[in-house]
């Protein structure tokens, strides 16, 4: 997510299905009760869970 790919590119490179990303993201995003998948990009970045550099 945090390098801009789509459901479909995250499905392949991981080998799973769009849905399957779909579900996970949606899941991420509610469990850490975020709106967007940049407010989880922003949320790892500030919680040191991704480093942008």
């Amino acid at each position: 997510m945090a390098r801009g790919l789509n459901n479909r590119d995250i499905g392949q490179k991981l080998y799973i299905s769009e849905n399957t990303v779909k579900n996970h993201v949606r899941n991420i995003l509610e469990k850490l009760q975020l709106h967007s998948r940049m407010e989880a990009v922003v949320y790892a970045v500030r919680e040191k869970i991704l480093d942008v550099d």
